[in-house]
């Protein structure tokens, strides 16, 4: 037995080192998935909380009655001072573009000096028209065309509430450093880009030696404006990347964000995860090497001693048989023929009693009758197997009486009394009637029994027949005398 064991634990041994390893590789794809996933919801939480502070600078800005009052007595120096101050806030570092404007028309412009926009700014702001939105502009200056997002805040009048300007406020994608430091902090082993409809914008984020092909080959492979295919995972040249879009204004946008980073993580985790799995493996394989020769033990001893005991009495000699484990064994076999037994007596017991048996589960769908049932009231098992209670008592009582009964042996676990109704021999009878509750250890209701059988005959035989003179009374009472019957002989344990 053990030469048939060893080398169908070796096969299994095999199999569960190529599973091991497909699953490993599974794993590792997931944990660059997982990662890229993460990455990619921290710059989009780093973005939001970017773009919430300059929204509070700048609304803040604009709602100043300063302002206003600067605006309206045409105070450029003034407005200028302002400007200056919110450029100093810890937020207005990162504004490349900051312009006022008076009565739709340009008016103050404190921009950055590295971007030449002074023949722009008309149509940057028509091209600007909703108020507290970020919008992506395209700017067209010389030397090489701008990409910037822009947000405008209206200026009120105090005194009449009227628009007075406007203030603009932004940033440019194409070199902006800072921003793209803030969104790649703290991030290892993954670099990052900007895209901006299927396009690069801005410098990239780069934090492992990857060539610059790589990007390009990613853009390619990517269809950044289907989302079904806004992540894939290039394992051909070692690397993985995805590409998702960025939310702004709480809703995804055409700026979009694309994730590399090579394949060391995948070979150091999957270095890892050969290592764990080799050492299961070998774990394995000793214990299920030591549990076999155990096994075997306790098979062979008394199987040895039984051999012993034959040979000796073959050769006449006296010999004591110790059974060991093969004791144990018939008291096993033992145990179930008792209970095959028991159960046999019980079935005959309950197929041969005078009573009707029915037992419905704790769904209460029928799952059992005895042969009484059927005698008393002429329907097979198979006309109402898996009914209900509605229909199968109705067909004995006939009416809602039995309903009651059925209620309190559910609220008190069992009830007993006697009743009307009607047998195949009989349309109007006397029934006792019995409902008792079954339940679990943990007091839930696993299922109901039910006994009836037809008393009329017994009663027949103990009381005097009715004489004609109350036979009308009688039919008069109908099944409410019937009823009071069973109430005064019903009991409730």
């Amino acid at each position: 037995m053990l030469v048939l064991l060893l080398p169908a634990f070796l096969l299994l041994a095999v199999a569960v080192l190529t599973l091991t390893y497909n699953s490993t590789s599974k794993m590792v794809d997931e944990s660059i998935r997982h990662q890229l996933q993460e990455t990619n919801n921290r710059v989009q939480g780093r973005l939001d909380s970017y773009l919430s502070g300059l929204d509070h600078l700048l609304s803040a800005t604009a709602e100043h009655p300063e302002l206003a009052a600067i605006l309206l007595r045409d105070d450029r120096e003034a407005a200028r001072d302002v400007l200056q101050k919110t450029l100093n806030n810890s937020h207005g570092e990162y504004l490349d573009l900051l312009i006022l404007t008076r009565q739709e028309q340009y008016w103050a412009n404190m921009n950055s000096p590295l971007y030449l926009l002074e023949h722009r700014l008309a149509s940057l702001i028509a091209d600007t028209p909703f108020y507290n939105k970020w919008a992506g502009i395209e700017l067209d200056p010389s030397p090489a065309p701008l990409t910037a997002w822009i947000q405008r805040y209206p200026i009120l009048s105090p005194d009449s509430g009227q628009v007075i300007g406007s203030l603009f406020g932004g940033l440019v994608l194409n070199d902006n450093l800072t921003l793209l430091s803030l969104l790649g902090q703290g991030i290892k082993n993954i670099n990052i880009q900007l895209i901006l409809r299927g396009k690069p914008v801005g410098p990239a984020f780069i934090n492992s030696d990857i060539p610059s092909e790589i990007f390009t080959q990613a853009l390619s492979s990517l269809r950044p404006y289907d989302q079904k295919h806004n992540q894939k995972h290039d394992q051909k040249h070692g690397y993985y990347f995805s590409l998702q879009p960025l939310l702004i204004n709480g809703e995804q946008s055409e700026l979009q964000l694309l994730l590399l980073t090579d394949d060391t993580m995948f070979r150091q985790l999957q270095q890892t995860y050969g290592h764990h799995s080799l050492l299961v493996l070998i774990l394995v394989l000793i214990t299920a090497l030591a549990l076999s020769l155990y096994t075997l033990k306790l098979i062979s001893s008394p199987l040895n001693n039984l051999t012993r005991f034959a040979e000796q009495v073959s050769h006449g000699q006296a010999a004591s048989f110790q059974p060991g484990r093969i004791e144990e064994f018939n008291l096993l076999g033992t145990s179930l023929e008792q209970a095959e037994k028991s159960l046999r007596l019980n079935r005959l017991v309950l197929e041969n009693m005078t009573e009707a048996v029915v037992i419905f589960d704790r769904a209460r769908h029928l799952i059992y009758i005895n042969q009484a049932y059927t005698q008393i009231t002429g329907q097979s098992r198979d006309e109402i197997a898996g009914q209900l209670p509605s229909s199968v008592l109705h067909r004995v009582f006939g009416d809602k009486t039995w309903r009651l009964s059925w209620h309190m042996a559910k609220v008190t676990g069992s009830w007993q009394g006697e009743i009307p109704g009607h047998s195949k021999n009989s349309p109007h009878s006397l029934i006792r009637l019995s409902i008792t509750t079954l339940r679990e250890m943990n007091d839930e209701i696993s299922h109901y029994v039910v006994v009836f059988s037809d008393i009329s005959i017994f009663k027949g035989i103990q009381q005097p027949l009715p004489d004609a003179s109350n036979a009308e009374a009688e039919d008069r009472q109908g099944p409410r005398a019937s009823q009071r019957t069973s109430t005064r002989t019903g009991r409730n344990p």
